[in-house]
């Protein structure tokens, strides 16, 4: 899978390993050095990448290697979770085999999709054997690896930890995972508080309530329509779960079926919750419904079709897998399956390479994508809403004004904000007819989307 996303990487995975490649090499938490700033959604993530990358100077190569390391932990947690409910070994195989084809998740490759499919299948093991201990600790991991997980991972710690089938007994246990959640979690969010200006992650306030596009639920339409064989592979375990789940309904005193029910359960609250806060369907926020629904159709399929139906059905994903990769074009693929960038990655690498002779290495103005720009351009910074705090401060400012209870909880988290200065620049690189394009151009790429729409990107001197 990274062999074939090696050259497809999405815009959003490379503003991360930039985050942690700037903090492996200066220090700084934002995505260019000396530029700090609050847009990282997942802290745990950018932490392991810039952990490898102080060992490992290759960015990409340490993201590639975190990603088969998740996967591999996932298959090893998945086989003990079937083995904790009684249910074949395969079951486990099965689970990690849905989620490490899934279409979906392949394009998170550097993102902290795989990252929180293994946290919260370790929360499902953990709370399954009545270890509130290891349960708090890891509904602190979810928090840190995105603070949304903390809905399938509330989920997950008291459907599974207040089950009649697991040991420890509930209102003691559920007290020691709270605290043990918050001594993990809170200590980030207090110096982020402080020091970053914002409790969670200015992406919180960012990217909800975006109107510019579908949200969680009526995007899997647009992802079925834009992207058919790809987004139906993605979609098919998660249907198949819910079929799971009823089937377990039918037996709530067998281990497995809690762990089906509650796991679907988890999934699916996790999708609502974005929905209700209007969260646009990157994606990444689909990575939680996709992974509780594989571990639980693989604990299913496995208790009720035995262990060679279980194998049976590894060697079909399989091959479905590898029938899709064989029909879908150029390998390695050039741009990912269920993205919705505006140019392909080498695209934006081609023009980022360009930028430091063509701006002097003096800073531009984004045209709204900003990943694979900040890798590839080194040293001229990208500015925009997720790299330069002043120009997150006016979208969240413009977001405040809408009034009602979000406002009030963004007052309450910049309590502490200091506004930073705005950095001047004298170009502009933006998605524009060059005809219409103001000040001087300097530099004109066609691109296109990997959904097929074509479009010019400019580079303007407006000094």
């Amino acid at each position: 899978m990274c062999w074939l996303m090696q050259r497809a990487l999405g815009d959003d995975a490379l503003i991360t390993i930039s985050y942690g490649r700037t903090l492996a090499e200066s220090g700084t938490w934002g995505v260019f050095p000396g530029i700090t700033a609050n847009t990282q959604t997942s802290p745990l993530n950018a932490w392991l990448l810039a952990a490898g990358m102080v060992v490992v100077d290759r960015p990409l190569l340490v993201a590639f290697g975190f990603a088969v390391l998740c996967l591999a932990t996932c298959g090893w947690l998945a086989v003990a979770l079937a083995r904790r409910v009684d249910v074949p070994p395969s079951g486990g195989w099965l689970a990690v085999s849905v989620v490490a084809t899934s279409p979906v998740l392949a394009a998170t490759v550097g993102l902290e999709a795989y990252l929180g499919a293994a946290v919260l299948v370790a929360l499902a093991l953990a709370a399954l054997g009545g270890r509130a201990a290891a349960t708090g600790v890891l509904c602190g991991l979810a928090v840190l690896t995105r603070p949304d997980l903390a809905v399938p991972a509330a989920v997950l710690a008291l459907g599974l930890l207040a089950a009649p089938t697991v040991p420890r007994r509930r209102l003691p246990a559920l007290g020691v995972v709270v605290g043990l959640a918050a001594l993990v979690a809170l200590p980030w969010h207090v110096w982020s508080w402080f020091t970053l200006g914002g409790a969670v992650p200015d992406t919180t306030w960012v990217r909800t309530d975006d109107r510019s596009g579908p949200t969680i639920l009526p995007a899997v339409l647009f992802w079925l329509r834009t992207f058919p064989a790809a987004a139906a592979g993605s979609a098919l375990p998660v249907v198949l779960a819910l079929g799971a789940a009823v089937v377990a309904a039918r037996r709530p005193r067998q281990r497995w079926a809690v762990a089906v029910l509650v796991l679907v359960a988890a999934g699916w609250a996790h999708v609502v919750a974005l929905e209700a806060v209007d969260a646009q369907g990157a994606g990444w926020y689909y990575g939680p419904v996709v992974a509780c629904s594989a571990a639980a159709l693989g604990l299913a399929v496995a208790a009720v079709g035995g262990p060679v139906l279980a194998r049976v059905s590894v060697g079909g994903v399989a091959l479905l897998a590898a029938a899709g990769v064989a029909t879908s074009g150029a390998l390695p693929w050039t741009s990912a399956p269920l993205v919705a960038n505006m140019a392909l990655t080498s695209q934006y690498a081609a023009v980022a390479h360009q930028l430091p002779a063509l701006t002097g290495g003096e800073p531009i103005a984004g045209p709204g994508e900003l990943g694979a720009l900040a890798f590839y351009g080194a040293p001229v910074a990208t500015l925009d809403f997720l790299s330069e705090p002043a120009r997150t401060d006016e979208v969240m400012r413009g977001r405040a004004a809408e009034g009602g209870l979000r406002a009030v909880l963004m007052r309450w988290n910049e309590v502490h904000r200091r506004t930073a200065p705005r950095i001047s620049t004298r170009w502009s690189l933006d998605f524009v007819d060059p005809a219409a394009a103001t000040g001087r151009v300097v530099g004109v790429w066609p691109v296109e989307s990997p959904m097929g729409g074509r479009n010019t990107l400019v580079l303007t001197d407006r000094g």
